[in-house]
């Protein structure tokens, strides 16, 4: 059993010694409460109680991959629709891992991004030269929408 405080010991490089103390947060100047603001920081990165924080967390997750897409310079509304709802159901689902029961809410809270994301490709599937990297991508939607409509 741990006593109400623990000591702790780590090897730090150069590098990260540096961005440790250059921590600047809370009035944080000893290692000791330096290494608890970054505990606090990871805590409320991951604590899902508040869906705009959920939000950007996971926003943050993706934007290195946004930003990699978008530097490649070819657009796609297929991929835009997919990050967004990926980004956007994460944040949900984290939001409301908490919730007792979970699955009603989580459907409830889901649905207009899901809503959003087919718009979006009803849209793609409409567009006479669609925004897509590969025309069949665009072929593809429309004849599975086309299919589901028809049954």
């Amino acid at each position: 059993m741990l006593n109400k405080t623990q000591s702790i010991s780590a090897r730090l490089s150069a590098e990260d010694y540096a961005y440790l103390m250059s921590i600047d947060r809370n009035g944080a100047v000893t290692q000791s409460e330096k290494v608890r603001e970054i505990i606090a920081l990871a805590r409320e990165s991951i604590g899902g109680d508040c869906l705009s924080r959920s939000y950007l967390s996971s926003a943050e997750a993706m934007l290195p991959l946004k930003a990699r897409y978008l530097e490649e310079n070819q657009r796609s509304l297929l991929i835009e629709a997919v990050m967004d709802l990926l980004t956007e159901g994460a944040a949900i689902i984290q939001n409301v891992a908490g919730k007792e029961p979970m699955a009603p809410e989580l459907e409830k809270d889901l649905l207009p991004s899901v809503e959003a994301f087919l718009e979006k490709m009803l849209l793609l599937s409409q567009q006479s030269s669609p925004r897509s990297i590969h025309r069949d991508s665009a072929v593809r939607i429309r004849e599975s929408l086309e299919s589901e409509t028809a049954e």
